[in-house]
């Protein structure tokens, strides 16, 4: 299966020669549109949903930053294309899989197709284990992507996420921490209901295995299995007592 492709620049010649060099040497891109500007960049992605997006940074009205702001909870992976090294920091922490020098080096654009393939491919096993959870006790291994690849990890030794920007943080249950280049919400999306809760803008439990009590002075807090308190938002407070009980 390809990955539906778009491409986003404001130099006429830059497009169509990655174009050009998407169809030659990325067999497993499909471009599904082209913009020059981030307005219509946003139309094109709400249009086409891709799963990839080549992104160029400095555009008049507008660089790529500011295009990706619009999508707070994006599905899509992105390489951005520039002309200019000093954006390359601040690109990975916008989360991109990637970061391309024009003129486009061909074997570093076949870097980031694999890139987007494997970030693909692991979407697709979180949610095939997702459909397939079948009890509360079923064990569970959920695909974390990171910035060195993904490893994979059990349910039952997470403690928590906690929401970093852009990125998810999962605190472990041996106290280890591991940040992951998803947002939480994808993470809500994607988890075994029956183990977790997102029990807060910023946190999701793990109530089936580490949750020890709930606390209700000073405010409400899930307690967890190390000790530490979680805040639970008040608008969520009675479908989580619902929850557990």
């Amino acid at each position: 299966m390809k990955l539906n492709t778009v491409i986003i620049d404001d130099e006429p010649n830059a497009r169509e020669n990655l174009q050009l060099l998407i169809n030659e040497y990325c067999p497993d891109l499909n471009i599904v549109g082209m913009a020059s500007n981030i307005k219509q960049g946003k139309i094109l992605i709400n249009q086409f949903e891709p799963d990839l997006v080549f992104l160029d940074i400095a555009m008049p009205g507008g660089d790529g930053f500011e295009l990706l702001k619009e999508f707070e909870d994006r599905d899509f992976s992105v390489v951005f294309i520039t002309a200019h090294s000093e954006f390359a920091l601040k690109a990975f922490k916008a989360d991109a899989i990637d970061y391309l020098q024009k003129p486009i080096d061909i074997d570093e654009l076949q870097k980031a197709q694999e890139k987007a393939l494997k970030f693909s491919y692991a979407d697709s096993l979180a949610e095939t284990n997702s459909d397939q959870v079948t009890s509360e006790d079923e064990i569970e291994k959920i695909s974390i992507p990171t910035r060195s690849g993904y490893i994979f990890i059990e349910n039952k030794d997470i403690l928590y996420f906690k929401a970093n920007e852009n990125y998810t943080e999962l605190i472990l249950a041996d106290g280890s921490k591991i940040l992951s280049s998803k947002t939480i919400k994808r993470y809500e999306e994607k988890v075994n209901p029956h183990i977790f809760y997102r029990v807060h803008k910023s946190f999701i439990i793990n109530k089936h295995n580490h949750l020890k009590e709930l606390s209700r002075q000073m405010g409400n807090f899930a307690v967890m299995s190390n000790g530490e308190n979680i805040p639970i938002a008040r608008r969520r407070l009675t479908d989580f007592m619902k929850v557990i009980s």
